[in-house]
């Protein structure tokens, strides 16, 4: 470690340029990847903290939650053997307000019951009586405000708001939600009917025309969603994977350049392993201060970002990215070593 440190110190210029380039790299693979997973999170941001084990909707929906419709009765045939059940109704909306300069904002209303386990993260914002409902913080953007009234494009119904809830997002849209019996009031659906049913539990009886769903067998049936994250996936996983390639061939090149240095320490009588261990040891050096840097620039970028743009930190996914440059720097510099310690000291040198 000390060898490999001072001679970091002493071309503080070069080796400053190589971290810049590594930290460069990095930010690019963490960056993307944080904005990727931010897209793909604002599909299920709205339903992911339920923790449903299962997603009723009618079969002739055809994988379509805004066509499914539940009527009451339907509802009280589905048996549980454990867990708990809850209507949701569900369907994509325009809200408009004139206290908002006449702006449309594209929402997807939720409709839930007053003691259902879906209000768990909700009803710490706001109420939800008859004409009250609570929405996403990204309508704050669109000039909304706790008490400003708003109606739904295709209803004469008006509502208020009463509060804002964080990562209320469904198919990248702000939720809103209302309360059940005036979501069915202003869609003109039976009473009691709904969308889904979601269930925390496990289902023992489920009565004929429904179908259930697991919760990433509903998520991969959102509309654009798997295409969504496969080709993000698919562009990651191949800028990550020729990312940490060339930066291990850069640790090669780097290395190879100082074979004479090595020939010196050779001569000197230094031993391979001492040679071999600070060359790696500058080598993981380099990549954990790149790597760190690049970090920092994107947690620096979200803090930016926050609120513009679907910004989100996968920590598994950051420490898959860190761990890959490490190791793929390591063997760059191991292919390296392995060339160097079969060169002869004398002819290095000369």
């Amino acid at each position: 470690m000390f060898l490999a440190w001072k001679e970091i110190r002493h071309g503080k210029g070069k080796f400053a340029l190589i971290v810049a380039m590594i930290a460069l790299i990095g930010y690019l693979a963490f960056f993307l990847t944080s904005l990727a997973y931010g897209l793909a999170s604002s599909y299920t941001n709205g339903i992911d903290g339920w923790g449903a084990s299962a997603f009723l909707m009618t079969e002739d929906a055809n994988d379509n939650s805004a066509l499914s419709l539940i009527p009451s009765a339907t509802y009280d045939e589905i048996a549980l053997s454990s867990g708990a059940k809850a209507k949701l109704g569900l369907f994509p909306s325009v809200i408009k307000s004139a206290a908002v300069s006449s702006t449309q904002s594209n929402v997807y209303v939720f409709g839930v019951e007053d003691a259902s386990f879906l209000l768990s993260s909700v009803v710490s914002s706001g109420t939800l009586g008859p004409s009250e409902a609570i929405g996403d913080f990204s309508l704050q953007k669109d000039g909304y405000a706790l008490g400003d009234a708003f109606t739904l494009v295709g209803s004469t119904m008006t509502f208020t708001l009463t509060g804002f809830t964080s990562n209320a997002t469904f198919q990248t849209a702000p939720i809103v939600y209302l309360n059940l019996a005036s979501f069915d009031t202003a869609y003109g659906l039976p009473s009691g009917a709904s969308s889904l049913v979601i269930v925390h539990g496990t289902v023992s009886s489920l009565p004929s025309g429904l179908k259930s769903y697991s919760h990433q067998a509903f998520v991969n049936s959102l509309p654009g969603y798997g295409a969504q994250v496969a080709t993000f996936s698919l562009m990651i996983g191949f800028l990550v994977g020729i990312a940490s390639f060339v930066l291990g061939v850069f640790m090669y090149v780097l290395t190879m350049q100082k074979v004479a240095y090595f020939g010196v320490m050779k001569v000197q009588g230094l031993s391979n392993a001492f040679i071999a261990f600070s060359v790696v040891e500058q080598s993981l050096l380099l990549t954990v201060f790149g790597v760190a840097i690049g970090l920092g620039l994107t947690l620096l970028s979200g803090l930016f970002l926050a609120g513009k743009m679907p910004f989100a930190v996968n920590t598994l996914f950051f420490v898959g990215i860190a761990v890959a440059f490490l190791i793929f720097s390591v063997l760059g510099a191991l292919f390296s070593v392995r060339a160097v310690l079969k060169i002869d000291p004398l002819q290095a040198i000369s």
